[in-house]
């Protein structure tokens, strides 16, 4: 016979599963928005700046 968990300890797992997802999913919601936003720039963009600030130490 397959051993069942009680209801609270099912609950409490799928509560665990629910919060992460949803996390997962502002994380998501919140990098497309920066990048639709024009907040993010290209690592191109990132790398050829920080090379200008190298180079003018």
């Amino acid at each position: 016979m397959p051993v069942v968990k009680p209801i609270s300890d099912q609950t409490r797992a799928l509560t665990t599963i629910q919060e992460r997802e949803d996390h997962i999913q502002r994380a998501i919601t919140r990098g497309y928005d920066d990048l639709a936003n024009g907040r993010i720039r290209s690592w191109k963009q990132a790398k050829a700046e920080a090379d200008r600030i190298r180079a003018s130490r």
